[in-house]
């Protein structure tokens, strides 16, 4: 019996000892299992909170390189987004906010441009669209250097408000912001940012429009999406490569393993990515040990799309009356009377708008497409009045335009207006009630040409063709101190409030062009100008009215009043103004702060083109048939 009561003890020791091991396996196990949690879970806290202050870097680099903006001489104020004409760095000489243009709008303009032109079959409008995407490719070099300049931080990059730029820092700070400091002991490595400006190799949507209708896009299906282009890839058209930047309406994370430096797939690449990389100090709370770890992610900019609401207006005016041979605007591009009796005079207003005090009418070289005639600068001006509307133009109506039947009251003066609708479309208005006495201004730096006896007409009249362009320039750097934007005209926008304290307006009974001016205040006769030959005369015009007495003659029962040029010299063939009852031309002082330019919400006049019937008659000292313009209807007075 004791050595089965033995047994049992010994039975009863080795039970207790094996559960006492299973008890300490099983702690062991258990300490195992929650110091591996608490590792695991301090690595993917880790992780994470590196991972969250790494994506903020990128986002906020990517903000900051979408405010950064550059003027360019060709296009004005450009940046990876849109902005509308309200930053304070971006003011005119005439005191008005200068529009913004991303590369990706200009882009899609000039392509949508060039469809156009070839499918009109115009050589001007195509070489002018070939010449703006070269201009194109130079601005985006100049932007994507300024860019990358920034991401280092030390560079000198500006916003559309002046203030400093420096997507560097802003990546710095978003990612010590967020750091969440889970896991104890952690922190960025100082100086350990860095920034990259690259593309990815997988396409993505931006926020251009492929033209409208699908008809015109020339885009194959992988070459669009939604109705937009897609970036990162050729997208041709007549012989030209066009590549959009992944640039799309937000903010964008995107895939780090498909950054790249460099596609060597297309032709060029606009580059609109920025890589964030950056090291992240970590210590074990074990062993107190610490260990580095890297991380990148990347973020795309984003631009804002202006929609430009008024691009401007083109308008084909004959204050005199409307020539039958011009049917449609097309008819008049393909004139082939339009070259006139002698070459066409390209000039530009210096010192301002010709013809305020102290300025002049000079030479200056055509920069449009082929040569200079009456036919190619018609083409330009209508070249620079879509391209105003940007990437969302209609191209079957800009096309369809061109052969829209003119309205004609026969023997009345006229005015046809031309404008783009916030959806794309057209509108055409025809106003038969134009002033016989228009007094449209030539804007600073811009085009104003003449061709004289540009058509000898069935209707037995010889017309001259005067053609303002006031965008032929674009920007501030070489074009004036409007920088090519539409002034504003009472026959466009009505009504006009004529107290605002920055305009200055040229005033014909009930048409006016108003100019924003930051010159003195002060009144002065608008009377003749200029140098003959170019619509106007040597005379001196300030303060009173030409020398004179004016030439009567009655033509067809209509009484005229003609003035000569000084010293008998060729009748003036005046297109700025005669005097005889016009009202003076007021300056008002304009404030130095800025103002948001009228002609962004309201159309203003960016381009006309008029005929003007010559009359000839002969000339009161030497008898000889001289030519001349008409002041008035029936003006029978002295």
């Amino acid at each position: 019996m004791n050595q089965r009561l033995q047994s049992n003890a010994f039975e009863r020791r080795e039970s207790g000892n094996t559960l006492a091991l299973v008890a300490a396996i099983a702690a062991g196990i258990l300490i195992f299992i929650l110091l591996f949690a608490l590792g695991y879970t301090r690595l993917v806290g880790s992780n994470q909170e590196q991972r969250t202050s790494v994506e903020a870097a990128a986002l906020a680099a990517a903000k900051e390189a979408s405010r950064i903006v550059i003027n360019d001489p060709n296009f004005g104020y450009i940046s990876l987004s849109d902005a509308a004409p309200v930053g304070k760095a971006t003011v005119a000489g005439d005191n008005y906010f200068m529009p913004v243009n991303s590369i990706n709008t200009l882009m899609g303009t000039i392509r949508l441009d060039l469809i156009i032109a070839v499918t009109l079959n115009n050589a001007t409008m195509k070489e002018l669209a070939k010449r703006d995407l070269a201009n194109l490719k130079l601005a985006k070099e100049n932007l994507s250097n300024d860019i990358r300049q920034a991401l280092t931080g030390s560079g000198n990059s500006k916003d559309v408000d002046g203030n400093q730029v420096n997507p560097y820092t802003a990546a710095e700070n978003a990612y010590k912001q967020n750091l969440v400091r889970m896991t104890g002991n952690s922190s960025y490595v100082n100086g350990s940012m860095k920034l990259t400006l690259g593309a990815i190799s997988a396409p993505m949507q931006t926020n251009v429009p492929i033209p409208r209708p699908a008809s015109y896009a020339n885009v194959s299906d992988n070459q669009s999406m939604n109705g937009f282009y897609m970036s990162g890839q050729n997208i041709p058209f007549d012989g030209e490569d066009f590549v959009f930047a992944p640039i799309g309406a937000s903010l964008k994370l995107v895939d780090p393993r498909k950054f790249t430096e460099t596609l060597g797939s297309v032709p060029y690449q606009m580059p609109a990515v920025i890589k964030a990389e950056a090291d992240h100090k970590i210590q074990d709370q074990a062993d107190k040990t610490w260990r580095t770890v890297h991380a990148q992610t990347c973020a795309s900019a984003a631009s804002v799309y202006d929609p430009r609401p008024a691009p401007g207006t083109l308008t084909l005016s004959f204050p005199d009356v409307m020539p039958p041979e011009i049917t449609t605007i097309n008819t008049m591009l393909l004139m082939p009377g339009m070259n006139g009796s002698a070459p066409i005079e390209i000039k530009t207003a210096e010192n301002g708008d010709y013809p305020e005090p102290g300025t002049s009418l000079v030479p200056t070289t055509w920069g449009g497409g082929g040569t200079a005639n009456g036919q190619a600068v018609a083409s330009g001006g209508f070249y620079d009045w879509i391209k105003r509307s940007g990437a969302r133009l209609n191209a079957d109506q800009a096309v369809k335009v061109l052969s829209e039947p003119l309205s004609n009251t026969a023997g009345l003066p006229s005015m046809h207006i031309f404008s783009v609708k916030p959806d794309g479309s057209i509108q055409y208005n025809y106003d038969p009630a134009i002033d016989t006495e228009p007094y449209w201004v030539a804007s600073h730096k811009q085009l104003y040409a003449v061709n004289l006896d540009a058509l000898k007409s069935t209707d037995g009249n010889i017309y001259d063709v005067h053609i303002r362009d006031y965008d032929y320039r674009p920007g501030t750097i070489n074009g004036g101190k409007h920088g090519g934007e539409p002034l504003r005209n009472a026959k466009l926008i009505v009504p006009i409030t004529m107290g605002h304290p920055q305009q200055m307006r040229f005033a014909v009974g009930s048409r006016r062009l108003e100019l924003a001016d930051s010159g003195q205040s002060g009144t002065m006769f608008g009377g003749d100008c200029g140098g003959s030959g170019d619509g106007a005369t040597s005379w001196t015009w300030i303060g009173s009215p030409p020398p004179g007495p004016p030439t009567k003659l009655t033509i067809g029962g209509v009484n005229y009043k003609i003035w000569p040029n000084a010293g008998g010299a060729a009748m003036v063939r005046n297109d700025f103004g005669l005097p005889g009852g016009l009202p003076l031309l007021q300056f008002i002082l304009g404030p130095g702060a800025g103002d948001r330019r009228p002609t962004y919400l309201q159309n203003g006049a960016v381009v006309d083109i008029r005929f003007r019937h010559a009359i000839e008659f002969p000339d009161p000292v030497g008898g000889a048939l001289k030519k001349g313009y008409k002041t008035k209807k029936n003006d029978t007075t002295d």
